[in-house]
C-alpha cells in the first residue's frame, strides 16, 4: 500500500546516493591544488604589495627634510623665532629677527635697540647661519641673508637695482616702502624680500651683514676706526679726515663718490 510507496529500500538508498555523488577524477583534485595554489599566490601578492606600500610611505617620510638644528654659540634661544616662522607670521618673524640682531651685537646694542654696522663683526657665525637656515627652509630658499647677497652680487652689488629686485621701492622714482605698512609681509613675496634691514641713512650696515663669513667667501675689510669697505666693487672711497670742533679735533673715516673725494680733501686740510 501507501506505506509500500515511502519505504524506501537501505540498498536503493546507497544506490541513490552513489548515483549523485561527485566523481572524484584526477581532473578534480588538480583543479583543487590549482584554486589552492591561486589563492596562496594572491595572498602572498596582496602581502607583498601591503609591505612595499608601507616601505614606500615610511621611505616618503624619511626623504622629507627636517628643519634646521636651532644651533648657538652664545646661548641664545630660536625656538620662539622658529614658531613664528612655522607659523607662518611673516611680520611677526621680523620683528623677532630684528630683535635678535641686537642680542647677537652686544648688550648696547640690545639697550638701544639698533644694531651700528660695526658691531656687525662680532656676531657669531654660527647662531647668523642659525638664522638663516632657518628663514630658507620655511620661505622654501625664498627668504634669507644668504638668499639677499646672491641676489646682491647678480645685480653687481648696485644698490638701487638690489632693492628694487627684492621689492623695497616702489614707483618709477624708486621710492623706499613705508615700514611697515608697504611691505609684503607673505609667503609669495619678491626673493629677497625678507628680513629687513633699515637702509634709509645708508647700506653700511646691510653691507656689513652681507659680507659677514657666515654668508660667503667675501669678507668686509675692517679699518682700525671699526669700518667696513668693499673696496674693490665699490663707486665710493673711503676717506680719513680731521675736523676742527670745539673741543679738538675730530677723527672722521667716512665713504664718498669719486666726485667728492677730492673736495672733501681739501676741506680736511
Amino acid at each position: 500500500g501507501l506505506r509500500d510507496v515511502h519505504r524506501t529500500r537501505p540498498g536503493m538508498m546507497s544506490s541513490m546516493m552513489r548515483a549523485h555523488a561527485p566523481a572524484t577524477t584526477p581532473t578534480t583534485i588538480a583543479g583543487r591544488a590549482n584554486r589552492r595554489a591561486a589563492m596562496r599566490v594572491t595572498t602572498t601578492t596582496v602581502t607583498t604589495r601591503a609591505v612595499s606600500d608601507a616601505s614606500s610611505v615610511e621611505a616618503s617620510g624619511d626623504a622629507a627634510p627636517a628643519p634646521p638644528a636651532l644651533e648657538s654659540e652664545v646661548g641664545v634661544d630660536y625656538a620662539p623665532f622658529k614658531a613664528l616662522l612655522e607659523a607662518g607670521e611673516w611680520e611677526k618673524a621680523d620683528d623677532e629677527h630684528r630683535r635678535l640682531m641686537c642680542v647677537l651685537a652686544g648688550e648696547e646694542a640690545e639697550l638701544r635697540e639698533w644694531v651700528y654696522f660695526t658691531e656687525v663683526s662680532q656676531m657669531p657665525v654660527k647662531d647668523l647661519q642659525t638664522i638663516d637656515a632657518l628663514w630658507r627652509f620655511y620661505s622654501k630658499d625664498r627668504f634669507g641673508f644668504s638668499v639677499q647677497r646672491k641676489i646682491w652680487i647678480s645685480q653687481k652689488k648696485q644698490w638701487a637695482k638690489f632693492f628694487k629686485k627684492i621689492d623695497w621701492t616702489t614707483g618709477e622714482n624708486g621710492d623706499y616702502r613705508k615700514f611697515p605698512q608697504e611691505f609684503q609681509w607673505r609667503a609669495d613675496a619678491a626673493p629677497g624680500h625678507m628680513p629687513l634691514t633699515n637702509a634709509l641713512r645708508g647700506t653700511q650696515l646691510f653691507e656689513a651683514l652681507l659680507e659677514h663669513p657666515a654668508f660667503g667667501p667675501g669678507k668686509p675689510e675692517r679699518t682700525s676706526e671699526g669700518s667696513f669697505f668693499e673696496g674693490s666693487s665699490s663707486r665710493e672711497t673711503p676717506v680719513r679726515f680731521e675736523l676742527p670742533t670745539v673741543g679738538g679735533v675730530l677723527d672722521v673715516t667716512a665713504r664718498f663718490g669719486k666726485a667728492a673725494v677730492i673736495f672733501v680733501q681739501e676741506l680736511a686740510k
